[in-house]
This record gives C-alpha cells, sequence and structure tokens, in this order.
C-alpha cells in the first residue's frame, strides 16, 4: 500500500474560555479542550466545553479529551455521548491501561455509545510515550488496539509532565514505526508530549498526521495562557518545512 503525505495539522490544547480567541484567530487547525491540571488528557468541565464549542463554530476543528483512563465506567459512555451530540470532531482517550483485553471492551463499548448518534465525530487513542515507567500498554499496541476497536486514529503523548518530551523517551525508528504501521492499518497518526519548535521539522519528516502542542504555544509553562504569536510561529515552522520537503 503507497503512504500518502498530508501535511500536518497543528493541534493547540486550550483549557480556558478566554483562551479561545487567540486560538481562533491564529492558525491553528485543530482546537483541543482538556483540562491540564488533572492530568495529561484530564477531562474539562461541561461549562467549558459548552462554552467552547458555541464560540468556535465552524472555524476550527475540535477534539476534547475525556481522561486518562484506566477502566471502563458507564460514565466514559454518557460521556462520549454528549461529546458526539454536540459534533465535537474528536474523542481522545488516554489508554493508561495494561490489560489489552479491558482496553478492547472498554474501547469498543464508547465507540458503540458514539455510533448511536450517527455523526462523525472520531476516536483518537491515545497511548504513553513514558509506558515503561507507568505500566502502560506501548503505543505500538495501542496501533492494534485501534485496529480492532474500529476506531480512526492514533496519538503518542506523554503521560507524566515533568518537562520530558516524547522523543526523550522513544527513539526515533519506533516513532517510524509506530508512522508506518498505523497508515497500513488505515489510521491517521498524531504526535504531542512536551513538544518544542525545534521538534517540528522531525514531526514533519516522520509523516504525523497532527502536531500536538500545549506547553510551546502558551506564555509561561503549560498551565498558562496560549498566544496567537506563539501558535503562528509553530504553524510557520510546518509550513517551511513541509515544503522543504514536498515541495518541488
Amino acid at each position: 500500500m503507497s503512504i500518502v503525505r498530508v501535511k500536518p495539522k497543528l493541534l493547540i490544547s486550550i483549557w480556558t474560555v478566554d483562551e479561545v480567541p487567540e486560538v481562533i484567530n491564529s492558525s491553528a487547525d485543530i482546537i483541543d479542550v482538556k483540562d491540564p491540571s488533572i492530568g495529561s488528557l484530564g477531562l474539562p468541565s461541561l461549562d467549558v466545553v459548552l462554552s467552547i464549542v458555541n464560540s468556535v463554530e465552524n472555524y476550527k476543528e475540535i477534539s476534547v479529551a475525556i481522561g486518562d483512563v484506566r477502566e471502563y465506567s458507564h460514565a466514559l459512555s454518557y460521556i462520549a455521548y454528549t461529546l458526539s451530540l454536540l459534533d465535537v470532531d474528536y474523542i481522545k482517550i488516554g489508554i493508561e491501561m495494561n490489560d489489552y483485553d479491558k482496553a478492547v471492551s472498554t474501547v469498543s463499548q464508547i465507540r458503540r455509545t458514539i455510533a448511536y448518534c450517527n455523526n462523525e465525530t472520531d476516536i483518537v487513542l491515545v497511548s504513553y510515550a513514558d509506558w515503561k515507567s507507568i505500566g502502560t500498554l506501548e503505543p505500538l499496541k495501542v496501533i492494534d488496539l485501534a485496529k480492532v476497536a474500529k476506531v480512526q486514529g492514533v496519538m503518542i503523548d506523554t503521560r507524566i509532565k515533568d518537562g520530558k518530551s516524547t522523543f526523550d523517551h522513544i527513539p526515533l525508528r519506533y516513532l517510524e514505526e509506530f508512522v508506518l504501521n498505523a497508515n497500513r492499518n488505515g489510521l491517521y497518526t498524531a504526535i504531542a508530549g512536551g513538544l518544542r519548535a525545534e521538534h517540528i521539522p522531525t514531526c514533519v519528516s516522520l509523516g504525523f498526521n497532527v502536531i500536538g502542542v500545549r506547553t510551546a504555544a502558551c506564555s509561561g509553562n503549560r498551565l498558562g495562557r496560549v498566544s496567537r504569536e506563539a501558535i503562528n510561529a509553530l504553524k510557520i515552522a510546518i509550513e517551511k518545512h513541509w515544503n522543504e520537503l514536498y515541495t518541488f
């Protein structure tokens, strides 16, 4: 199967409504809603999600994180169903599990719930670059999970936010295999986890479809406020390296 290269989208994570104007008026492609104060993929409050969905309308794609999931609960299905009714584009599920069969069951139940809404909300399974230290399924195994559970995308992020990036945990050879394996299985790919401006060329070269940042787009640390200027600079870096690689 031939792999078609597509210019990566820039995903910017926000967690407060007052950050929305900065992102809407920037060159970001996807607005990602989560609460970084309660985890890598902290579930945001419904009030914040509703406000952001109503503010963004059709200006950008929207993704929402529903948590670093350790086991299935009925609450997850209610959350996924609500988000799907709101027509968000992506729901991100952190696979903080080490039991493959339990993970398949959990994701499959969430997928079936979203199917009730009969819309186009995609599920993105998030694996962790630091899986060895936290004892979760490794990223390549999460690709198998995504295929079996019949979802659309996979992402690599860091679970522990200690200043280390995905590249501090995973060698380039592994990331290359991750992208190729996902593409062979018809999945799109995303990368996040402490990414900085200097990581952008490598992310583009590896062929990830989405590049996600929080800290690099903020004034201060990841709990700071996103900056339109920082977002635009990241988008320019993506465009520049893409053009260098694929414009003839």
